[in-house]
């Protein structure tokens, strides 16, 4: 039986750091409910207990122990790979005006002391996002250049005719 009248925190700001969802009660939300329960759909970062909704002392114990074995998951290895389609920044031709900073559904791209954006390619999802909404051309996305694209289609519709 669930306790009346639990309450969460107002953490809003710091859930904001780490880019994690809350539903509108204030309680934290889980990338899917069904496929990745303890996981956020910023990677690494994962969930336990009353931070996620009301729930008896069992299925928070179950929780923590679930989250502890995802953690151990990545931690266990000695190198992460990520995915080879990433975006990558062409620093000359970067203007810093922000489109790619205000675009990115994940807040990836961010503008560094230099005065151009940067890309971090293991926190990049591959969208392309910020590469197609990019006005100065200064972002591309690896293994989905433009040449690449128009190669393909040439060839797709030489094949055709």
């Amino acid at each position: 039986m669930l306790a009346a009248g639990i309450i969460p925190n107002d953490n809003r700001a710091l859930f904001e750091k780490f880019k994690v969802p809350v539903n509108a009660e204030g309680f934290l939300v889980e990338a899917h409910a069904k496929l990745r329960p303890v996981d956020f759909a910023s990677e690494g970062i994962f969930l336990a207990g009353l931070a996620h909704y009301p729930k008896p002392i069992e299925e928070t114990i179950a929780q923590a122990k679930a989250a502890a074995s995802r953690a151990m998951t990545l931690l266990a290895k000695d190198a992460l790979l990520v995915g080879g389609v990433v975006a990558e920044v062409t620093s000359g031709r970067c203007a810093a005006c922000l489109t790619c900073v205000r675009t990115c559904p994940y807040g990836i791209p961010r503008i560094d002391e230099h005065a151009h954006a940067v890309i971090d390619p293991a926190q990049c999802h591959g969208c392309g996002i910020c590469a197609a909404e990019c006005p100065g051309k200064a972002i591309e996305l690896k293994h989905y250049t433009d040449e690449q694209l128009i190669a393909k289609s040439d060839a797709r519709f030489a094949r055709s005719r």
